[in-house]
């Protein structure tokens, strides 16, 4: 299949970074709550030039993370840059993939990453034409090129790939596309279908297809959603989507995990007497057992129509007291399309708004029923966050929910992106205790960067050994 980079070298997140810990009040199970700035507005990557934005962003259970960030280059089709502990990655207008031949990179969309350090992307090309300038990559090498005919036995034969909308990668190394065909049995000109790729093998196999008739459903499918957030992908190869249908548009709504329907609108949620109304553009996730979380709108009084639902049950309400912010009620979980993760472990991260009159300080971001971080409240590095994103980019939690990503702005007018370390740093394997995988780990990686670099001096070493032995749990 081509070079395999892999751009995973764990190193720990906060490396090269000052450790600076929460100023906001946080007790109970998530204890050892860390911050940093990853990388900030102004930060300069060497050889391209200053930081000015920061876009995706990604983090695996070690602590490995992938940044898409634009830079002030001269050039602006160089400019933007894919980032990881240890610089450049991939960079837009050039190369360092396995093909197509001559290809650069005119930009990146999906940016994604697997426990092994794995990266999934869908990339826009330069130097192809224009029915072939897209590609699903694994690393650095092409697994499927916009123009491609589909192997998969749920199209027709030789049905090719126009395009790809979004790309995510498992620990098993497969990628579920979200993909535009052009299938000749489907009467529109692009059809728009759900895809899992090996990217070891290059089999595929179709989830679900435009006109495919979902189970219990009498509507064939009309499209998916396509954006970050509308769908999600496991280790066991399970894909969480939403789906809009032919038909009633009170009722072509839908969320699946395969071929399991989870929600619809115009049928009930959890919350007696409220039906779904509007469950599209809502961030979802699932997680490796399966569980979903996702955001919806509910029919009735608009004062109490927004809510999570987590497994099945409603988690958080519009209206409700936000955890540790007594005397208000919460407006809003932050843009709709914005993100809402969850764990292996069953927590939930989100966004919440409240109706604080002061508007400086009436947003955070919250684990469960503790909050994280909290605008115009919490401090970084001697600097207060001014404002925590909400939006498509805002944040992101590792699988074991050890690790989490957000944006944010800090007083002082930059941008960011910040890193939030959930437990025990000692605890390296997120399983809760510190005992000997974890010292195991730290062996093995002695006396160069990686994820057991406890007081993020650049190596593991004594000190180091000495942190995770004061920290010894049995």
């Amino acid at each position: 299949m081509g070079r395999n980079l892999n751009f995973g070298i764990h190193t720990a997140s906060l490396v090269a970074v000052a450790f600076t810990t929460v100023s906001t009040a946080f007790a109970g199970s998530f204890a050892g709550v860390i911050n940093a700035a990853i990388r900030l507005e102004g930060d300069s990557v060497p050889g391209v030039g200053l930081i000015t934005r920061i876009d995706n962003v990604t983090i695996n259970n070690n602590g490995d993370w992938l940044i898409e960030a634009d830079t002030d280059f001269a050039n602006t089709e160089q400019d933007t840059v894919l980032l990881n502990a240890a610089g450049v990655v991939l960079r837009e207008g050039f190369g360092g993939l396995s093909g197509p031949p001559g290809a650069l990179i005119n930009s990146f969309d999906s940016v994604t990453l697997n426990n092994s350090g794995d990266g999934g992307f869908n990339l826009f090309l330069e130097m192809l034409p224009s029915d072939q300038d897209t590609g699903v990559y694994f690393n650095a090498d092409l697994i499927i090129q916009e123009g491609d005919f589909s192997t998969a036995s749920g199209f027709s034969p030789d049905t090719p790939y126009v395009g790809f909308l979004e790309v995510q990668v498992n620990n098993n190394n497969q990628l579920m596309v979200i993909a535009s065909m052009d299938d000749i049995a489907l009467p529109s000109g692009v059809d728009r279908a759900i895809v899992v790729v090996n990217a070891m093998t290059g089999a595929e196999m179709v989830i679900a297809k435009e006109g495919d008739v979902l189970s219990g459903q009498v509507e064939a499918v009309a499209d998916f959603g396509t954006g970050p957030h509308d769908s999600a992908f496991n280790d066991n190869g399970d894909v969480l989507f939403f789906a809009d249908l032919a038909g009633n548009t009170a009722t072509d709504g839908v969320i699946y995990i395969n071929n399991t329907l989870i929600a619809q609108e115009g049928s009930p949620s959890p919350l007696a007497g409220r039906n779904y109304e509007i469950l599209s553009s809502r961030g979802r996730d699932m997680n490796n057992s399966g569980v979903a979380v996702f955001k919806a709108n509910l029919d009735g009084d608009a004062a109490d129509d927004e809510v999570i639902i987590a497994n099945g049950a409603v988690f958080m309400r519009e209206g409700d007291t936000p955890p540790g912010i007594p005397g208000f009620a919460l407006t809003s979980f932050g843009t709709g399309s914005g993100p809402v993760q969850i764990s292996d472990a069953g927590d939930v991260l989100w966004y919440g708004d409240w109706d604080d009159p002061n508007t400086d300080i009436d947003t955070g971001l919250f684990l469960n029923d503790q909050i994280l971080v909290q605008e115009g409240v919490t401090m970084i590095d001697g600097v207060i966050i001014d404002t925590i994103a909400s939006g498509q980019d805002a944040f992101v939690m590792s699988d074991n929910g050890k690790w989490i990503i957000f944006e944010g702005t800090l007083a002082d007018g930059r941008d960011g992106a910040f890193s939030i370390q959930i437990g025990n740093p000692a605890d390296l394997n997120g399983d809760g205790f510190v005992n000997g995988s974890d010292l195991a780990t730290l062996l093995a990686q002695f006396g160069g960067p990686g994820s057991a670099d406890l007081n993020g001096d650049g190596v593991v070493n004594g000190s180091d050994l000495a942190q995770l032995l004061a920290a010894w749990t049995g």
